[in-house]
């Protein structure tokens, strides 16, 4: 009994030699990388104008015994696009076609090369330390339009060839699929128009005589809506005498319901690259470009 004693304890000790040899040996087999070069650089300013210079101070260092070869700035280019299109004298349920898109248009790319200097190096800071500045280019200047004057060949510039047309087919099909709620909305819409404007006397002519009055029960009040709940067919027409303008616009102001946006920004990063061209890369930094 003893001799079997002493042959399990045997091999439970030698299990567990043999596990911690196993695991000095995985160890021992860990891939350790390259030493990269410290880098950390500061902007001047995140929001700069396209086409100015970016400014920055840098400072690296590396405690490999690989020399430093250069630096790099990279960055990419992000694109956002924001569209709003309302009409607001639609008061039932508001009418908005509304976009907001980013874009990356450009990958990340190298934009300029600064070699290294043994100058740099500040023994105070114990790094090499230097200022220096990476381009923008003008041509991705913020673009903005709103609330101006109406300019028919902005809309079309940027929302298409057919925006206008479609825009207002589908406002009258919204509309109308609720007659009592479309007779509010219509009502505003015509009988708030300009007097001045030739068109006013058609449609009070052609919209009016469509009206009626009902008395709820619940509230115990009188509401006007079509006659017999129904879109009468002249609506149609009628509602074509109205140019886009007039549908976008805030009535008896100058003021209409649409705006462009399209801005840009970049994601720009600084490396430090050794001459085996291992690289110690800096925090990211966003410029927005106006």
């Amino acid at each position: 009994m003893m001799k079997t004693l002493r042959v399990i304890l045997s091999a439970v000790v030698l299990c567990v030699l043999s596990s911690c040899d196993k695991h000095d040996k995985l160890d021992e087999l860990v891939f350790v990388g390259k030493m990269a070069p410290h880098v950390y650089w500061s902007i001047a300013s995140t929001t700069v104008s396209a086409g100015q210079d970016v400014s920055f101070d840098a400072q690296y260092y590396t405690t490999s015994d690989v020399a430093i070869s250069h630096l790099e700035v990279w960055y990419n280019v992000v694109e956002t696009e924001k569209k709003n299109v309302s009409a607001p004298w639609v008061t039932s349920k508001a009418y908005t076609v509304a976009s907001n898109l980013t874009t990356e248009r450009r990958k990340s790319q190298l934009i300029t090369r600064y070699d290294h200097n043994e100058s740099y190096w500040n023994e105070k800071e114990r790094a090499y330390k230097f200022a220096a500045v990476f381009p923008t280019s003008n041509v991705l200047s913020k673009v903005a339009w709103s609330d101006a004057e109406f300019d028919s060949t902005n809309v079309v510039k940027y929302f298409g060839d057919d925006f206008m047309q479609h825009f207002k087919d589908s406002l009258y099909h919204t509309l109308i699929a609720n007659p009592d709620d479309a007779w509010k909305d219509f009502n505003k819409l015509f009988t708030s128009a300009d007097t001045s404007d030739i068109r006013y006397k058609y449609r009070v002519k052609y919209f009016t005589p469509y009206t009626t009055k009902s008395h709820d029960d619940v509230s115990d009040t009188d509401y006007s809506h079509f006659v017999d709940h129904v879109i009468p067919a002249p609506l149609d027409s009628l509602f074509l005498t109205f140019d886009f303008a007039d549908i976008i616009s805030s009535l008896h102001t100058d003021k209409y319901s649409i705006s462009y946006e399209k801005s840009y920004q970049l994601d720009a990063q600084l490396k430090c690259l050794d001459t085996e061209k291992t690289a110690g890369l800096a925090l990211k930094q966003t410029i927005t470009l106006n």
